[in-house]
């Protein structure tokens, strides 16, 4: 019983000293983390007072007893109270830094600076100038002199002000006539006009028929052809030159007639000569002469050739439808011969009317043909 209460107590013992082990550790950390909260706030000790600590030590507990006196620890001042500062965000539209307007300096308007009234003084005084609405005259100063600057009056009186007669009479104002301008005619400037061709060559068919003549009981129509050049203004008018050859035969050689007759005509178109001008209507008049050669009984021993002369005179009309260069026409005329009777064949048949050629004889002219116009 006695053993076993024994190592009870040593248990027990054990586990006091264990127990006490980490008090006393707990113990000095408290006390050395409040001494660095009490060096950190600067606490006010007395290191002169002797300190003194007692242990009081029991089978269970430990006590540790330090006389000291209390600590008396400063408090913190309080944190300085600082007011609430409420930062308002700049606007986005406006600079962070304001522009700097340098506005220009207005003129300063010129300052009239007038005369310091003084004290007249006791000496000799000197006649003041007259003040009026306008400049200040200033007197110099004579040598010995001073000059009494009068004062001012408080309200300057009034500029002068111009005021115009009434007229008794307004000459009415005097009007004059507006005059026309005169209008310059300028000239026309006439452009000039397209030319048309001027010249033309060309052939054509040709048929003589003679109405007023009978030969062998036949009326005698010679068949040929010629050439002719035909001239053109740039008007109405031209004119027309023309050599043909033409030939008749009747009963079988009896009667063979070879006409050339050589004609000048003047001409009228009808529209005016343009390049453009395609179709055209003319009229001709003209005169020419006429040679014929005449043979009877041709290849028989009774064979006779005579020849005569005749003077004629034509007129007609006709048409002309032309392209670029190239011409096409066509006309008829009437024809009239007179015989020549001063040659000998003339003179041999003066008289009489069944000669191979009659004095006079009426008959009419197909022309039928193609020119080439430059």
């Amino acid at each position: 019983m006695r053993s076993l209460f024994v190592s009870t107590e040593r248990c027990r013992f054990g586990k006091s000293a264990s127990l006490r082990m980490t008090s006393v550790a707990a113990l000095l950390s408290g006390v050395a983390f409040t001494s660095s909260l009490a060096v950190a706030a600067e606490p006010v000790v007395s290191i002169d007072e002797p300190q003194s600590t007692s242990v009081t030590q029991s089978t269970t507990t430990t006590t540790v007893t330090t006389n000291s006196p209390s600590v008396a620890v400063a408090p913190l001042p309080p944190p300085p109270t600082v007011s609430a500062t409420v930062v308002t965000p700049l606007p986005a539209t406006q600079p962070l830094i304001a522009p700097t307007v340098i506005s220009p300096l207005p003129a300063a308007p010129q300052a009239v600076v007038a005369p310091v009234q003084a004290a007249p003084p006791v000496g000799s005084q000197v006649a003041s100038p007259i003040y009026f609405s306008g400049p200040v005259w200033i007197i110099p100063v004579q040598p010995g002199q001073t000059v009494i600057q009068p004062a001012l009056p408080q309200q300057l009186p009034p500029p002068p002000v111009f005021v115009q007669p009434p007229q008794l009479y307004a000459p009415p104002p005097v009007a004059r006539p507006i005059r026309p301008m005169p209008m310059v005619r300028r000239p026309l400037v006439s452009r000039p006009t397209p030319r048309g061709p001027v010249f033309g060559m060309g052939v054509r068919f040709t048929s003589y028929s003679i109405r007023s003549q009978e030969v062998f009981g036949e009326k005698p129509t010679l068949m040929g052809g010629g050439v002719q050049l035909r001239f053109r203004n740039q008007g109405h008018w031209g004119f027309e030159l023309a050599l043909d050859a033409a030939r008749a035969n009747i009963a079988d050689g009896a009667f063979v007639r070879t006409s050339y007759p050589f004609t000048f005509a003047p001409m009228l178109y009808l529209f005016q000569n343009r390049p453009d001008r395609h179709f055209n209507i003319y009229a001709t008049a003209g005169f020419g002469l006429m040679a014929s050669d005449i043979a009877l009984y041709q290849g028989s021993r009774q064979e006779r050739n005579q020849q005569f002369w005749e003077v004629l005179g034509q007129a007609g009309g006709g048409m002309e439808f032309r392209f670029n260069r190239l011409a096409l026409f066509a006309d008829v005329r009437a024809l009239g011969t007179l015989l020549d009777q001063g040659s000998e064949p003339g003179k041999f048949y003066d008289g009489v009317d069944s000669g191979p050629i009659a004095p006079s004889t009426i008959g009419y002219k197909l022309n039928i043909g193609a020119m080439l116009w430059f």
